[in-house]
């Protein structure tokens, strides 16, 4: 495993467990960190992932792109 990936799989885990700890109500953040934290979780196991699958981690390097525009779009036009 390669430094980049422990380091991938780190923040990964990181965020994870924050969204977890939000998930069962130990403390509350907003819905754009929540969405920043998600996004940061997909796009570290992307990159986790990159090196053996390519074309599953840019799928999740697409998506983690795609929520964030998403959220701001939607902040933006509410």
């Amino acid at each position: 495993m390669k430094r980049y990936e422990q380091f991938a799989f780190v923040i990964s885990a990181i965020c994870a467990f924050i969204l977890l700890l939000n998930l069962v109500g130990v403390f509350n953040i907003n819905s754009l960190f929540n969405t920043l934290l998600t996004a940061a979780t997909i796009a570290s196991i992307a990159t986790f992932n990159v090196r053996n699958y390519r074309s599953i981690g840019i799928i999740l390097y697409a998506i983690a792109v795609f929520m964030v525009v998403i959220y701001f779009a939607n902040d933006l036009l509410a």
